[in-house]
């Protein structure tokens, strides 16, 4: 008697298994059951075993199972007769679709590994992916639409696109109720959305932490402010090929921080922009200038993009460099001991966001087909891949909620962009078209150069963003 109650409560003691337990078994049966179908052994119109014994096939409960099912009946795998069963459909003809991407999006991403699970889960449909050349085929409505049925756009450039109309030129789509309320709103026009948000960053501080180890001094936190930035930089750079700070200046994504932290937006009445003489927004352009033009500790290093930070950041040669969290992953695999913080702050403590999602071409031959990817892109499988395989920050709440990647190494302070939320802004919060920045660019760099003064400086903005 005293066996069977050792036993019986050994049974009720058995551990029940975890959600991601729970996850890869019905996977498995899930799976198993595609490749079936995809061999012949349930062909069109045959009907799959019963629930009960698909529920002891593979040690499930049914309701399980069901959950199994109903997966392949969205994928248009099966069909769910009432009181008959579930049945094969006919086999699909076969589609291509074509995708375009940013070429980073190939590690941002881990594209290559998210369309293979695609097509195994819609095996009638081949996606071809296709980089496209950044914003010059985004802006032109004759190029893009022809060479693609889904493109990946980043916020500027939907923001460039919408604009001059643009928008128009993709499909509208659903919102997804688990996406973070702030990327949506940077893919909508007029209450509809455009473009699905897949990942997200905020821009940070990245150091590496064996200079700060090496030179006896505190790590960066959320209290820094640039003055903390200089004072720790200048420490850093040690005069034999080392230097404190650095950061790509002609970053779209990185200067227009400075104006942001101000807590100023640029004043436009009708097509006029008022002068920024005596305002928080100058002192924001002196500010940045005293940072690029202090040779005690940034470098006057002719980089080319972002990729050259962060490979002088890799080789050790900076200490401290602004980056994002997909820019990280040029880091992934590398031998690197280095950590993240909030950006310092002027008055406020401001970052840039940047989100990138994927539209859907207006004109697409294959409708159905491209919002099958748009929505596996966005849906939570793929977008825990992401959150696995990258350093990428998900666009679902749910998919950021279970901690750093575990695929890949991470920050230990990997889950600090949670807690800034509330200081991400975008460049539409400087209150100017974002087709002027490249004017605003090219003073605020003759200004860095020294090849105009802040009252020329003030001027030239003055006369250069206001529309006639």
């Amino acid at each position: 008697m005293g066996d069977m109650i050792t036993s019986r409560e050994s049974r009720s003691m058995k551990a029940k298994p975890t959600n991601e337990q729970f996850r890869q078994e019905l996977e498995r049966m899930v799976q198993t059951l595609r490749d079936e179908i995809a061999n012949g052994t349930y062909g069109p119109g045959q009907l799959l075993p019963s629930e009960p014994a698909q529920a002891e096939r593979f040690g499930l409960s049914n309701k399980s199972v069901r959950k199994g099912l109903d997966i392949l009946v969205e994928e248009g795998v099966i069909e769910k007769i009432p009181r008959v069963g579930s049945r094969v459909k006919a086999a699909r003809q076969p589609v291509k679709i074509t995708l375009g991407y940013y070429l980073k999006d190939k590690h941002n991403l881990e594209l290559a590994g998210l369309l293979e699970d695609f097509h195994r889960r819609y095996s009638w449909i081949t996606v071809i992916a296709k980089p496209h050349s950044d914003q010059k085929s985004i802006e032109s409505d004759t190029e893009w639409t022809e060479r693609f049925d889904l493109i990946m756009l980043n916020n500027e450039h939907f923001a460039r696109m919408a604009e001059g109309g643009g928008h128009s030129l993709l499909r509208p789509l659903a919102e997804k109720p688990d996406a973070y309320p702030f990327l949506t709103r940077q893919f909508m026009r007029d209450g509809q959305l455009y473009v699905r948000p897949l990942v997200f960053s905020p821009v940070v501080l990245c150091y590496n932490k064996r200079h700060f180890l090496e030179q006896s001094l505190p790590e960066p936190d959320g209290s820094w402010t640039w003055d903390d930035l200089v004072r720790s930089a200048v420490q850093l750079t040690n005069g034999n090929g080392r230097f404190g700070f650095c950061f790509y200046i002609s970053n779209m994504n990185r200067w227009p921080i400075f104006l942001l932290q101000s807590g100023e937006r640029f004043d436009r009445e009708g097509g006029t922009v008022g002068n920024i003489r005596d305002t928080g927004l100058l002192s924001a352009l002196k500010l940045c200038k005293s940072l690029i033009r202090n040779g005690d500790m940034f470098p006057l290093f002719i980089s080319e993009n972002d990729g050259d930070i962060n490979r002088m950041f890799l080789e050790g040669k900076l200490s401290m460099v602004l980056n994002t969290y997909m820019g990280m992953n040029d880091w992934k695999h590398a031998d690197l001991e280095y950590d993240v913080s909030p950006i310092p702050y002027i008055g406020q403590p401001i970052t840039l966001t940047i989100a990138e999602g994927v539209g859907i071409n207006n004109r697409t031959a294959h409708p159905e087909e491209a919002e099958l990817l748009a929505d596996y892109l966005s849906s939570d499988r793929a977008q825990s891949y992401i959150r696995n395989h990258t350093l990428s920050l998900p666009s679902l709440q749910s998919a950021g909620c279970s901690g750093a990647p575990k695929g890949v190494p991470a920050p230990d302070r990997y889950m600090l962009y949670r807690e800034m939320m509330f200081s991400y802004r975008t460049h539409m919060d400087l209150n100017i078209p974002i087709s002027q920045f490249k004017k605003l660019s090219y003073q605020v760099k003759a200004y860095w150069a020294n090849l105009i003064d802040e009252d020329e400086l003030c001027d030239r903005i003055c006369r250069e963003l206001s529309v006639p």
